[in-house]
């Protein structure tokens, strides 16, 4: 669990709002300064992750944020669509730092992802969410082969989703080089949209808590 919610309620709190109104200012002067500039607009393509960042705490308090593990998150889940995400580069901050970059990064991603897809099976179980659902999820790194075995449908994802990763670019790139182990490049451009519903993902329950199981067991050893 991100550490930063171990603390007390108000305190949390005060700190998101702070981060957030903190965080707002840099939009503020760029915004000024682009009513006579127009150029400096283009500055908002550095301060997005400076944004993203700074809103993550208050967005996960006001449940524009949904956790499902520490690394996988739901942005506005409602009853009809969840539409989940990486961790963002606050999580990464305040959960990855211990692992190292490379392969023991990437395992751990990816065991707190199949977590979160197993809380999320666990909240279907329990009528919390409806076996209705949709959820869909938008990513670079997809890899196929383990996805159709979990029962996911690839399709490709539309133009307002591909738009949304090379916004992101920047946060994109030391993120998935930190997963690597170097600075690499991630491949927005085969991006690829993930999705199930809630019913098809609780019958592909025992091949997501067996793929859990074999990472854990993986990264122990």
């Amino acid at each position: 669990m991100n550490n930063f919610y171990k603390q007390p309620k108000l305190i949390q709190w005060i700190e998101a709002i702070l981060l957030l109104i903190i965080g707002f200012l840099p939009a503020l002067v760029i915004i000024e300064k682009g009513n006579s500039e127009p150029l400096f607009y283009l500055l908002f393509l550095i301060y997005i992750p400076i944004g993203q960042f700074a809103a993550t705490p208050f967005f996960t308090l006001v449940s524009i944020y949904k956790y499902y593990s520490p690394m996988l998150l739901g942005y506005m889940p409602n009853d009809k669509q969840i539409d989940l995400h990486s961790g963002s580069s606050f999580y990464y901050l305040f959960v990855m730092r211990k692992w190292k970059s490379g392969i023991e990064l990437r395992n751990r991603l990816l065991i707190y992802h199949l977590e979160g897809l197993i809380n999320l099976i666990q909240l279907i179980e329990n009528k919390s969410i409806p076996a209705t659902v949709n959820i869909v999820g938008t990513s670079y790194f997809f890899n196929n082969k383990t996805l159709h075995k979990m029962g996911f449908e690839i399709l490709n994802p539309s133009l307002f989703y591909r738009l949304n990763l090379f916004v992101n670019f920047i946060d994109l790139i030391w993120m998935y080089s930190l997963s690597q182990g170097k600075l690499s490049i991630p491949k927005l451009w085969n991006a690829k949209k993930a999705s199930i519903s809630g019913t098809k993902l609780i019958e592909s329950k025992k091949v997501i808590e067996d793929l859990y199981d074999k990472m854990k067991s993986r990264t122990k050893s």
